[in-house]
């Protein structure tokens, strides 16, 4: 007995250590020698799921728990391997005896946390990981999961926070450090993460998961090849499955690369059926690939997506798919941007024509530019009262209630037309001078995920302005107008900013301009929606209704799409552009442009 327990101490010794070989022969002699041997069976368990084995040591582990089924620690051993194996329910159910058994077991509720996350239980994940602290304030286990959690409820500095904590106690943690680069991607300090993740890969060089999430970032700043390189590592690491997939699915689709996406997403769901964000992108792909029979279906999937922020919402009345509304009163709503909602409205007319009452209820800055339009008897603002309603359809579910084809989107323009009052008070201020009246738009919504790739600002766009014989004005709102005091702006620019009041206005001053040249923002499709002649300046991989490889849009007839050729490449966009209007400048007729 004097031996195996002697054997036992140095495996553990061993494994402690790092020596993980010789750790898991010591542990496999001790058990060919007493086969009911309990800690030699438990550690050796907590090895295989360590190593990559998590069936095999859930196997080992559940031996032990035969042979000591009080053990709090073999309960949660046997949940840590659950939770390697994907099974986070499992896992939870484990952690959770094991707490039953000893209230004060710190791992447990620190590990509990990660499950209860996986789970997205993201309260109860927080609550668990709090206790850990509160038992063991210097556990970076702990603090890892605090910071997940926080992640997980978009709390991106309270997550730095605990993350920075973990790495100063365990400076020699490689979760520790992975976490911190999550935290700091997650307030895009995109440098200080790549550090951090480095900084993991430095320790354990083998770190799959860390691989991964470098890739991901890598991606996000447009170094395709190296995230590419990273994502193949990992796997070489042994680190494969959905999230990897996941990773380099968006990586690819940043890469303009549906198809391939495509493969990725569907090897996630092939294990995760019933992922509704994982059938969202996929429906983005489709349709980015131009496939909206397949694509519309889906993108519907959006609506079953738990983790949207905000919440998608609910009604009680059954959503419309298509068939006979005659009489019945259906609510059509936006759910997204204000861009989403003024190119989909199109099909506000044709609901109508089915015999509809039509509801409408749109964002409140677009009230007063979608006061006229065709076959809506009750427009709301978004957050008033609802009225009584049959049915509920959201705005861009429409395409797949109509069954939208590339070849018969319903782009009779215009769909929308300005305030003929407002249109000649804008048409008095703009009068005289000689030229193009060109309007521009340089920025988009910095809360939109993928802003600071598909938004040029003024400095992408610069180029244009030095073209002769053209009156440029500006007709950018909010966000991106701090650009005008970075640079300097030729005498034949005029801002309009200042006194536009809302959309209403942004279409009466487009009623009286030649061309808009905008970013992929709302201005975009109200100029579309116009049937105002409109240059959309893309990057490399653009929003799915953009498609690839084209210059003119199923959407918008009088649209003409400039697209990156490289990440983040503006001067050359800005470069076509710019050559493009000199060739269109001697002509000041709309349709010359719009050609």
């Amino acid at each position: 007995m004097a031996t195996i327990i002697e054997a036992l101490l140095a495996a553990i010794d061993h494994h402690q250590s790092g020596r993980l070989v010789e750790a898991a022969t010591l542990y496999g002699r001790i058990l060919e020698a007493d086969p009911e041997q309990p800690d030699a069976a438990q550690f050796l368990g907590v090895l295989q799921a360590q190593t990559g084995r998590p069936a095999d040591g859930a196997r080992l582990l559940r031996r032990a728990l035969a042979l000591r089924p009080d053990s709090a620690g073999g309960h949660s051993n046997l949940a840590g391997a659950r939770q390697t194996m994907g099974d986070a329910a499992g896992a939870e159910a484990g952690y959770a005896r094991a707490l039953r058994l000893d209230p004060l077991l710190a791992d447990a509720h620190a590990s509990r946390a990660a499950a209860l996350r996986d789970l997205n239980r993201v309260p109860e994940a927080a609550r668990s990981a709090q206790r850990a602290l509160a038992l063991l304030p210097a556990s970076a286990d702990a603090l890892v999961n605090l910071a997940e959690t926080a992640l997980a409820g978009r709390r991106g500095e309270e997550a730095g926070r605990a993350a920075r904590r973990a790495a100063a106690l365990a400076p020699g943690s490689p979760a520790a450090w992975m976490m911190l680069g999550s935290a700091c991607a997650a307030q895009k300090r995109w440098d200080e993460a790549e550090a951090a993740y480095r900084a993991a890969l430095d320790l354990a060089p083998g770190y799959g998961a860390a691989w991964g999430n470098l890739g991901s970032l890598l991606a996000g700043q447009g170094r395709f090849d190296e995230a590419l390189a990273a994502f193949a590592t990992a796997e070489e690491r042994g680190f494969s499955g959905p999230s990897l997939w996941s990773a380099r699915g968006n990586a690819r689709l940043a890469m303009a690369r549906p198809v391939e996406a495509l493969a990725d997403f569907d090897r996630v769901l092939q294990a995760r059926p019933g992922d509704a964000g994982m059938r969202w992108n996929r429906g983005f792909a489709r349709l980015l690939a131009g496939d909206c029979e397949g694509g519309w279906p889906e993108f519907d999937w959006r609506r079953h997506d738990a983790r949207a922020e905000p919440p998608w919402r609910r009604f009680a009345q059954p959503t419309w798919t298509g068939g006979d509304l005659a009489g019945r009163t259906i609510l059509l709503y936006a759910e997204q941007g204000l861009g989403d909602t003024l190119q989909f409205v199109r099909y506000v007319p044709l609901v109508a024509e089915r015999g509809a009452r039509v509801v409408l209820e749109v964002q409140r800055p677009l009230m007063s530019v979608l006061s006229g339009l065709p076959g809506v008897e009750r427009l709301i603002a978004r957050g008033d009262p609802l009225p009584d309603f049959d049915l509920e359809c959201p705005l861009m579910s429409l395409p797949r209630a109509f069954g939208t084809r590339l070849d018969d989107v319903p782009a009779t323009v215009p769909y929308l037309r300005p305030d003929p009052q407002r249109a000649a008070v804008w048409g008095e201020r703009m009068a005289g001078g000689q030229g193009l009246r060109v309007g521009l738009v340089w920025a988009g919504n910095p809360r939109f995920p993928g802003d600071a790739l598909r938004s040029p600002r003024l400095a992408g766009l610069r180029t244009v302005l030095e073209v002769p014989g053209v009156r440029f004005y500006g007709l950018q709102k909010g966000p991106g107008r701090e650009d005008l005091e970075r640079v300097p702006m030729p005498s034949t620019f005029t801002d309009l900013g200042p006194d536009i009041a809302d959309f209403a206005d942004t279409a009466a001053i487009m009623s009286n301009l030649d061309l808009v040249i905008s970013s992929c923002t709302g201005p975009a499709h109200l100029a579309g929606a116009l049937g105002v002649p409109v240059w959309v300046v893309l990057p490399l991989s653009p929003d799915w209704r953009w498609l690839l490889g084209r210059e003119d849009s199923p959407w918008y007839p009088t649209a003409r799409l400039f697209r990156q050729t490289r990440v983040g490449d503006w001067a050359e966009v800005a470069g076509r552009v710019a050559d493009a209007l000199r060739t269109a400048a001697p002509e000041t007729s709309p349709f010359r442009i719009s050609g």
